[in-house]
């Protein structure tokens, strides 16, 4: 098993030192996750297609969506690091009292990455985590074992390990994994897990951040553009492979146009997937259909085909 408490003691150590505080050091540390997104982006996109098949513009969103936060960071950067008045007490106020907010970093961050977005959920994360001055150690997905494969190999390329670190591991090794006392957990997944992340926290009174799955509606009223509400729910519910943390899970559709709603979403499916599911046979890879899920997948399908 290997030993996390070490990295967190390392990356702790070298926060303490206030190196992370500075301008330079943050844009430093944006500067080496732009250089490694552009220098493997064909690499990376090879990747997200061998775990998740999804379509190419949505493995170029992956890479794109990072490199688009972290221009929109560094543009901002020096604003965002200035100290900000709050208001005081009327009486002290007038007695010539101030008061200030300065932002200061937490320490280390474990970012707990998903499946689905392995690229833009993890480092989106990151770049938040290092652009507000803080160490980060990555926790990749499991699931994905091409991309968390490759970025093992590329952040100590281009990191150093005291300020940004990933490991992997089994469920036993990220157990103890979440028994240390990080200074934030950003966790993005599901509610049963994100229930075992806070409860972890919780021993260190750690601050978390959590982004979790559940059900998106949509609703269709009768002044809606119905091709056009059909295409874009149908691209919502399919993109990603229909795992994307916003894809919409149902739709609320009055009654007046639920024949024309059904009716052009079985169009936009048709045109979505180049056919319909049924010329689409790797839709989901099986890594990503287990249990529970790959039961409900199931019986929609044969529901669909009992109603041909």
């Amino acid at each position: 098993m290997r030993n996390f408490r070490e990295l967190l003691d390392q990356q702790k150590t070298y926060f303490n030192t206030d190196a992370t505080k500075t301008y330079e050091w943050r844009i430093a540390q944006l500067g080496r996750m732009e250089r490694m997104l552009k220098e493997n982006a064909v690499s990376l996109e090879q990747a997200v297609s061998q775990d998740f098949k999804t379509a190419p513009q949505e493995k170029a969103f992956e890479v794109l969506a990072p490199l688009g936060t972290i221009e929109f960071t560094k543009s901002q950067l020096r604003e965002w690091m200035k100290p900000m008045s709050a208001p005081v007490p009327k009486a002290l106020a007038a007695s010539g009292h101030t008061a200030q907010v300065i932002r200061e970093p937490y320490g280390v961050a474990l970012i707990i990455g998903p499946f689905n977005g392995p690229l833009t959920l993890l480092l989106d994360p990151a770049i938040a985590v290092l652009s507000a001055g803080n160490t980060c150690i990555l926790k990749l997905a499991e699931s994905i074992p091409a991309t968390t494969t490759l970025l093992l190999e590329l952040i100590p390329r281009y990191f150093d390990p005291k300020c940004v670190t990933a490991v992997y591991g089994s469920k036993e090794e990220v157990t103890e994994l979440l028994k240390l006392p990080f200074d934030f957990i950003f966790f993005t997944g599901s509610v049963k897990v994100g229930k075992i992340v806070m409860k972890a926290a919780a021993e260190n009174l750690t601050p978390v951040l959590l982004e979790l799955g559940g059900q998106n509606p949509a609703f269709v009223d009768p002044t809606a553009d119905i091709p056009d509400a059909a295409k874009k729910i149908v691209w919502g519910a399919t993109a990603w492979g229909g795992q994307w943390c916003t894809s919409p899970g149902y739709a609320y559709v009055h009654e007046s146009v639920v024949n024309e709603f059904i009716a052009e979403c079985k169009l936009a499916v048709c045109g979505t997937l180049r056919g319909g599911p049924r010329e689409q046979p790797g839709l989901l890879k099986d890594r990503q259909c287990q249990g529970r899920g790959a039961a409900r997948f199931l019986d929609r399908s044969a529901e669909s085909d009992r109603g041909r």
